[in-house]
């Protein structure tokens, strides 16, 4: 830690998870401000635009001490697969804005496309630094998304 740098706040995963929405909202377009954000069970936070198969999420994994942020496809096994699909031939596209995005299948039949970043503790500064990746995510996957849902 530098020399007179403010102490990141730990924060409870009510707290970070209420949180991230607010912090989310003013880091994208106006046009992808009108998202739907639902809790999940323990450490989950879920974003979609009208198809909650198709969502982005924040999840924090408590024993690996990591926070995953990514895109991700769970419907049906047949759409989770063309989804994989339909973002495979994009991820030269993808990775030029998101270097670090993986994109897999994945448990149940669903499907991925995401990174980890370290998370000991659930803080101000994480929540600030989330936001802003989560934001990246969006921006860069939504318009691929809404193609999908446009061919299907």
């Amino acid at each position: 830690m530098v020399a007179g740098a403010p102490r990141a706040r730990s924060l409870s995963p009510d707290e970070f998870f209420e949180a991230v929405p607010v912090a989310l909202a003013p880091r994208l377009p106006v046009l992808l401000r009108a998202f739907e954000a639902a809790r999940g069970s323990g450490r989950l936070l879920k974003f979609d635009f009208g198809h909650p198969e198709t969502h982005f999420e924040l999840w924090h994994h408590a024993r690996s001490a990591r926070l995953e942020i990514g895109l991700h496809f769970e419907g049906p096994a047949e759409l989770n697969t063309a989804a994989l699909e339909h973002f495979r031939p994009r991820m030269l596209e993808v990775k030029r804005r998101l270097p670090r995005a993986e994109l897999e299948p994945w448990l149940h039949g669903w499907a991925r496309l995401y990174e980890t970043v370290p998370a000991d503790d659930l803080s101000d500064r994480l929540l600030t630094g989330s936001a802003a990746r989560l934001a990246e995510y969006i921006t860069a996957l939504q318009p691929i998304v809404e193609e999908f849902w446009e061919r299907r």
